[in-house]
């Protein structure tokens, strides 16, 4: 799989970074379901920031390599950030929340970890 992934062309690896990178911000953006508040969806919440972040660090490194991974961490590190703070700013029903941020952050890390002994 990872061969194949590597194997593609420039521009459909740009093409599926973009479309990763926009789809994350959807789902930062979009209205959360109204279901009622329960710890475990809380911590749900987390895993899912977690696991977004991990694949979506997957990906990046397994497409640019390992050259550059001290500015694919940072960059995915510092957009997880900028969408909490988008969610702040602009979008009446989202809200800044730490530990979503924090989630995002622990999986860029691992994810790179994970990737790295595979490539």
């Amino acid at each position: 799989m990872i061969e194949y992934i590597q194997n593609q062309s420039k521009s459909i690896k740009n093409i599926m970074s973009v479309s990763i990178v926009v789809f994350i911000a959807i789902l930062h953006f979009i209205r959360p379901p109204d279901i009622a508040t329960f710890d475990s969806l809380i911590q749900i919440d987390k895993l899912i920031h977690f696991l977004i972040f991990f694949l979506s660090s997957c990906w990046f490194l397994m497409i640019y390599g390992d050259k550059h991974k001290i500015i694919l961490i940072s960059s995915l590190v510092f957009y997880g950030l900028f969408l909490e703070l988008m969610q702040m700013e602009f979008f009446i029903f989202r809200s800044f929340e730490w530990f979503d941020w924090l989630a995002d952050s622990i999986g860029v890390i691992v994810g790179f970890f994970t990737i790295s002994k595979w490539i």
